[in-house]
């Protein structure tokens, strides 16, 4: 499939669907390398979150009222994760 416009769950209907798509792909790789390692490493969240460079997903819609929380909650997933190994 080869759309030409999507509906996002954040901001303006996207009209470069597979850019998009991307972006978000790798957005959520990131937060969980990210938040993964920090919990590997037995960081505390509030300072592995003021510790990740965020500067390449700062301009996404919605990402100041979501990131914080989509970074917590992706802290406590791997937290999860790293106990049930």
């Amino acid at each position: 499939m080869k759309p030409r416009l999507m509906i996002t769950g954040h901001g303006e209907t996207s009209r470069d669907p597979a850019k998009d798509l991307a972006l978000t792909r790798d957005y959520l790789l990131y937060l969980r390398a990210s938040m993964g390692k920090a919990v590997e490493e037995f960081v505390p969240f509030e300072e592995a979150y003021a510790k990740t460079d965020w500067s390449r997903f700062a301009k996404v819609p919605a990402f100041d009222a979501a990131n914080r929380v989509n970074a917590y909650g992706t802290y406590l997933l791997m937290e999860r994760e790293l106990l049930g190994k």
